[in-house]
């Protein structure tokens, strides 16, 4: 039985797919055959788990389970059609049909403006409400210096 440290996991070879990971206190079984993990991540995602990757990483077969999960007949397929090169612009040989067509912009038109920013505001900034100004002037609420019609406050010096 090999035993392997990775991560502070332990991994332990039981048959050559079957394998145990000591993850801290909780060990999970790993078969690399059926693509299994007692976490069932490994089922459930159908990717390698956080514990299978430590026992393919301690095997060095990353490579190639991963083209196992990629499904090597689809990468083969995707270059199993003939793509040609094109040639220069001038060459090409346009139909009729396709060069009288004439493409128009689409309909949607912008509103005019600035586009509207709305935000939810929070339940305090609710609960607060405006702040209300006060004057540098004469010291009261809801005016400004410039429309204050009151005296100016009087200010000791000390």
């Amino acid at each position: 039985m090999l035993v392997y440290l990775l991560n502070g996991s332990q991994v332990e070879a039981s048959t050559e797919y079957v394998y145990t990971v000591n993850d801290g206190p909780r060990r999970f079984i790993i078969d690399l055959k059926k693509k299994t993990c007692s976490c069932r991540m490994f089922q459930l995602d159908e990717i390698p788990c956080s514990h299978a990757w430590a026992v393919l990483k301690n095997k060095n077969l990353i490579r190639c389970i991963l083209f196992g999960f990629i499904q090597a007949g689809n990468i083969v397929n995707t270059y199993d059609v003939p793509i040609d090169p094109l040639p220069d612009e001038t060459e090409w040989n346009v139909p009729k049909s396709i060069l009288d067509e004439v493409v128009m912009p689409p309909i949607y038109k912008r509103p005019h403006g600035t586009p509207k920013k709305k935000r939810d505001k929070p339940l305090q900034e609710l609960m607060i409400g405006k702040r209300r100004n006060s004057c540098g002037k004469c010291g009261r609420l809801g005016h400004n210096r410039r429309s204050c019609d009151n005296p100016p406050l009087n200010k000791k010096n000390k």
